[in-house]
């Protein structure tokens, strides 16, 4: 059931560090829930740093399966989420687990690089217009030019990147483009390049407004630069400009994580994606494709040392006071989970690509094209290979060059729109459930009992006049470790 935590979960240790807690601020609500040994899973989960991003098949499978069933759900769809990964930075983070590359400090030669990986990334796109033909008349909901760290592109290469997209892919004026990048390469001529290749979306990651913090994890940048940023990004067009920030950093405090958060909401940032550090491998929990590297930070040696220089490790009691302080802080000032750890503005709403790729009501397909990237239908799911020279070599024979293909069983498909629509911590509806799997009720059966006994736990709200089944607070809290040991495969 899920991703097994068993072999290093130690009850007692984990209860230890749930109840290590930071007296200023008031104990995590969900205290007494993981304490209750019916819950030892989800506890178990979290002592196990235990993550996920991505929602697998279940039968192992090959390219051209998963190539015919992704065209099939194209013609379909009524749009998709087209996501363009260029693996490039500056420097790599300590706690950085995704495929990248960092670049050389002379411009000539991260300018050399950068060419190489577009045209790269070019190449794999054609080949997936090839072998994937509704790709070119399926309208783009959503295009994400992600990473790695994009903006570290010379400007020229993102415009000679884009017009390709656009031209090849079915870009109308519905097409929202979302771009990605760090405070210290998100400079006035890469956001005016941005806009003026169409993009109004903007995400970044800040992690942390504490320059001390940032120093350790390896970030060359500023609280203040990140900050600065959002007002840039603003005065440049930008309508929606989304910050992430990352709690249970090594010297992290309760305090210090909460005036982040309030940072963060006076300078009105649209979403404010508020995410755990997750230290345990990518390879281990089968999340997502890993870094071919371990981060740094996933070895205990480094951890022990940072703790010993005096960056000490959040217990798991002060990080859930972090979680939980975080959003009454963010409900109070008018945000709402919409996916788990995305808090956008009510004013706003929430991120397109997290809706499109997670919401009840739509769950279209995603492409992605890059090192490591990831892309799905409902009948099936593959990755990208991760390694650099592979990738390359690859991809330059004309290959599409995935690494791990999966189908999904009749049976799991279910419980993977179950699961995806849960992550969004938005209520689940009895009628759009029966519209997709028309056997199948969330309020009897399989379904009935799994959620009966979360709602027995606190976990979750049965409103069967509504036809509904909604997260409680704490179920948000916990929702990853809910579907990844509650539910099933």
């Amino acid at each position: 059931m899920g991703i097994s935590t068993a072999r290093i979960y130690d009850r007692s240790e984990a209860l230890c560090s749930l109840s290590a807690i930071d007296p200023e601020y008031p104990a995590p609500r969900v205290s007494s829930l993981l304490s209750d040994e019916r819950n030892d899973e989800l506890l178990g989960y979290l002592q196990a740093e235990a993550f996920t991003h991505v929602f697998t098949g279940d039968v192992e499978s090959g390219p051209q399966q998963f190539f015919h069933d992704l065209d099939r759900e194209l013609r379909e769809a009524p749009s998709f989420h087209l996501w363009v990964d260029i693996p490039l930075c500056r420097y790599r983070c300590h706690f950085c687990q995704f495929p990248t590359l960092v670049t050389s400090s002379r411009a000539e030669t991260a300018d050399a690089t950068a060419r190489r990986w577009v045209d790269a990334n070019i190449e794999e796109a054609k080949a997936w217009v090839a072998a994937v033909p509704a790709l070119r008349t399926t309208p783009v909901g959503e295009f994400c030019l992600f990473g790695g760290t994009p903006s570290v592109l010379p400007a020229g290469e993102i415009e000679r990147l884009v017009h390709f997209y656009r031209e090849t892919f079915a870009f109308d004026e519905q097409t929202s483009m979302r771009a990605e990048g760090s405070p210290d390469s998100l400079t006035q001529e890469i956001l005016s390049t941005l806009r003026g290749s169409g993009f109004t979306a903007l995400s970044y990651g800040i992690q942390s407004l504490d320059n001390r913090l940032l120093a350790v994890a390896n970030r060359r940048h500023t609280g203040e630069q990140a900050l600065e940023v959002r007002a840039a990004a603003g005065r440049s067009g930008f309508t929606r400009v989304d910050g992430d920030l990352v709690w249970g950093l090594p010297g992290q405090t309760v305090a210090g994580f909460l005036d982040d958060i309030d940072r963060l909401i006076e300078a009105r940032f649209s979403t404010i994606v508020a995410i755990k550090l997750h230290l345990r491998s990518f390879h281990d929990v089968e999340s997502a494709i890993g870094h071919v590297s371990p981060a740094p930070w996933e070895d205990p040696r480094v951890r022990e040392q940072l703790a010993l220089r005096g960056f000490r490790w959040p217990s798991l009691g002060q990080q859930m006071q972090m979680r939980e302080g975080a959003v009454d802080r963010l409900a109070a000032a008018g945000y709402y989970e919409h996916p788990t750890t995305y808090f956008p503005r009510r004013d706003v709403g929430p991120e397109l690509w997290r809706s499109l790729n997670l919401d009840q009501d739509q769950q279209v397909p995603q492409v992605g094209i890059g090192l490591g990237a990831y892309s799905w239908c409902g009948d099936a799911e593959a990755n990208a290979v991760a390694a650099p020279a592979e990738y390359l070599a690859r991809v330059e024979k004309g290959e599409i060059p995935l690494e791990n293909v999966t189908t999904v069983s009749a049976d799991h498909r279910e419980v993977r729109a179950v699961e995806m629509a849960l992550s969004t911590c938005q209520p689940l509806l009895e009628e759009v459930h029966r519209s997709r799997f028309p056997h199948s009720s969330l309020l009897s059966g399989r379904w009935g009992a799994k959620f009966g006994s979360l709602a027995d736990r606190g976990l979750m709200r049965i409103d069967r006049r509504a036809g509904s089944v909604t997260l409680t607070e704490a179920g948000a809290t916990l929702v990853e470790a809910i579907m990844n040991t509650q539910l099933g495969r």
